[in-house]
């Protein structure tokens, strides 16, 4: 974590509580339990369209009702105070995406969206994230709730820390880089590294 330049970060779950009831989402709209974003983006033709509008609808319902994550206020302004970027990679769309950051009142350097990007698990958002600034993967660390997240970041090659919240977390530890129960616990992974960092330089 010493040499991080940018820190990434998954939206709903990570930096963001949001009450997405994706379960009542399939039911009413008849989809297939599973991956719902990857069944509608599969589709062609006006369905498509009208299920993420749907979708879209929901998203942004659940940001207005949206709460910040447990440490989260802490933890940007950490990175803000060490000189890193801040970014929120999300499998939402990027209206609802910028409506949760304002509702809260959070600050961003960059987002990536279902819109910009092939979603997670794919890596495309954070090599594009890679590219803009022009750093290494070493150089990037990405923190998520969920095994997509770490997926991506192992598929880009920068550092993964997955937050252990989600029931299935035990079945994803084994791929991850770090793990955290919360966003403190990552405050102190980075302050750890900058503490052994200011040791060695001393």
């Amino acid at each position: 974590m010493r040499n991080v330049k940018i820190m990434g970060f998954d939206l709903d779950g990570t930096l963001v509580k949001m009450k997405l009831d994706f379960g009542a989402f399939r039911k009413d709209l008849q989809i297939p339990k599973g991956d719902t974003l990857q069944y509608i983006t599969s589709m062609v033709g006006p369905k498509k369209k009208e299920l993420l509008s749907r979708l879209e609808e929901m998203e942004k319902e659940a940001a207005r009702k949206a709460e910040i994550a447990p440490g989260a206020r802490e933890l940007l302004e950490l990175c803000r105070d060490l000189g890193m970027k801040v970014v929120v990679i999300t499998r939402n769309s990027l209206e609802a995406t910028t409506l949760t950051l304002d509702v809260l009142g959070i600050e961003v350097d960059m987002i990536l969206s279902r819109e910009h990007a092939a979603p997670k698990p794919s890596p495309e958002a954070i090599n594009i994230v890679l590219d803009h600034y022009g750093i290494e993967p070493y150089q990037m660390a990405f923190v998520g709730d969920y095994i997509y997240d770490v997926q991506a970041g192992n598929r880009a090659g920068v550092r993964t820390i997955l937050l252990t919240s989600q029931e299935r977390a035990d079945e994803w530890i084994p791929f991850a880089d770090h793990i955290a129960e919360d966003l403190y616990e990552v405050i102190d992974m980075i302050k750890s590294s900058r503490e052994v960092m200011s040791d060695e330089k001393g």
